[in-house]
């Protein structure tokens, strides 16, 4: 009955039972949820302003070196070698014996003569560019060495300052706030300063690469052809994407791109004649099994350096790593880019970065300054991510930046070649998830979206679904 009724209530302060304070422990991932849970609530100007001031004091330092080598006072005996060697070939080029470009006594008696002492690890750093490239470098033989090497640093300054627009627009998904922090990596980023240093041309390779991609994202394929022309300066970079927009039908690529290709092909052949032009091939190819003429596979970024590294230096191994693992790597590359390729959706920066990591390992001579090509394509998947896998990516970044700023090689010093050893992870890791995810769907969990499981995601990143008409209640 109602009026029987009589509520409980707890016992008073001094009869409640004592219980034993409760002990929290936390696991490893706890403490790290628990920091990522404290750095989220910082403002997003702040946690970048402050990524910003650690790259710079870590990445500074060797912009000192690049202001050094510009006014000639150079200590280490590799500062400016490469450009050396450019500047030699187009020498023998303005003297009338551009078919000795190839040579190595040739090459190495313009670089006595340009340098005054013998360069290279080994007396000589023979060239492997096409022969249209050395010819680029004919005005500036006109100058003495350091001041065409002065211009040339001024030159590739201009060339750094339009990578770091194209970066910006390849990161516009991304808070304005990131990507400046992005921009200042880049700035401050290892390998650039030592290109730099050394008179390299990477730079124009990461501007092709960069502005290649964009435009094929924009869908102006023909201009993508123009912008991905430079890349005939190494031409091994150059076929991977060939192939695979070729596979792709992606035609209009190649109006603009083959006849930039047959101009600069019959222009080498011109200079160096067609005996010669027909065995270039050969040459880069029976270059990769030189140790000396400025090939060292432990200073490379690629499988030979990662053989290298392992003691895998001998004849065997650098076959493998010059035909068989490339290939291989291609192929892993190319489960991703299966079905219609359609750049304007966010999985295409996927492709591209699967593309770019294969195309780096493969390449048979890819050192320290041209993991620059890198940037663009991470800069892309970083930009379409979202939540804790953008902030996955951001680690990924800083442990990159970290790895080579510390320059860690030659490679057998460690026995591992941490760097290429990260790209192949990375490619092994986009691939597995293809794998599991399922033929067109996402790899990644893109910004903005609504559907970040299944196939659902790969229908609605092709065709936006259709918006209800707006009606008034």
């Amino acid at each position: 009955m109602l009026w029987n009724y009589r509520p409980t209530v707890d016992p008073r302060p001094s009869e409640r039972v004592p219980t034993a304070p409760r002990q929290v422990t936390r696991s490893p991932a706890g403490w790290l949820r628990s920091a990522g849970g404290l750095w989220s609530r910082v403002p997003v100007p702040w946690r970048a302003g402050a990524v910003c001031l650690a790259l710079v004091a870590a990445g500074a330092g060797p912009w000192i070196e690049v202001a050094a080598a510009f006014l000639g006072r150079r200590t280490p005996f590799w500062i400016a070698e490469d450009f050396t060697a450019f500047y030699a070939a187009a020498k023998l080029i303005i003297s009338g014996s551009g078919h000795r470009i190839f040579d190595i006594s040739a090459i190495a008696a313009a670089e006595r003569a340009a340098a005054g002492h013998q360069v290279g690890g080994t007396g000589v750093l023979a060239y492997f560019n096409p022969p249209f490239f050395a010819l680029a470098f004919a005005p500036l033989t006109v100058l003495s060495l350091e001041q065409a090497y002065q211009v040339w640093t001024i030159l590739s300054l201009g060339l750094l300052a339009l990578n770091g627009w194209l970066l910006w627009r390849i990161a516009a998904p991304l808070p304005r706030p990131w990507r400046t922090a992005l921009l200042v990596g880049y700035l401050t980023l290892y390998p650039v300063t030592f290109g730099l240093r050394l008179g390299q041309f990477s730079l124009i390779l990461q501007a092709a690469w960069g502005a290649g991609y964009l435009l094929l994202r924009q869908g102006r394929e023909r201009l993508a052809g123009f912008a991905l022309a430079p890349l005939l300066i190494k031409p091994e970079l150059l076929l991977p994407v060939a192939v695979f927009l070729a596979w792709k039908r992606r035609f209009r690529v190649f109006s603009t791109l083959v006849p930039l290709a047959l101009a600069t092909a019959g222009i080498s052949i011109a200079i160096v004649g067609i005996p010669a032009a027909l065995a270039y091939p050969g040459y880069l190819m029976d270059s990769t099994t030189w140790n000396n003429g400025g090939v060292a596979s432990n200073l490379m970024f690629n499988w030979m350096g990662i053989l290298a590294a392992s003691g895998g230096d001998s004849l065997h191994h650098r076959v493998l790593a010059a035909a068989v693992l490339p290939l291989g790597t291609l192929a892993a590359a190319a489960l991703l880019w299966r079905g219609e390729l359609r750049p304007g959706t966010r999985r295409f920066p996927v492709q591209w970065l699967a593309l770019t990591l294969a195309t780096v390992l493969a390449d048979p001579h890819l050192y320290l300054q041209d993991t620059v090509l890198l940037v663009p394509a991470a800069a892309a998947v970083t930009a379409v991510m979202r939540g804790r896998q953008r902030l996955a990516a951001g680690v990924s970044l800083l442990f990159a930046w970290t790895v080579l700023r510390l320059a860690l090689y030659p490679n057998q010093h460690l026995h591992v070649d941490l760097f290429a050893l990260s790209m192949a992870a990375t490619l092994g890791a986009l691939v597995l998830a293809q794998v599991a995810a399922g033929r067109g769907s996402p790899v990644i969990t893109p910004a903005h979206a609504r559907e970040p499981r299944g196939s659902a995601w790969a229908r609605a990143s092709a065709s936006p679904p259709a918006t209800r008409p707006r009606t008034r209640a």
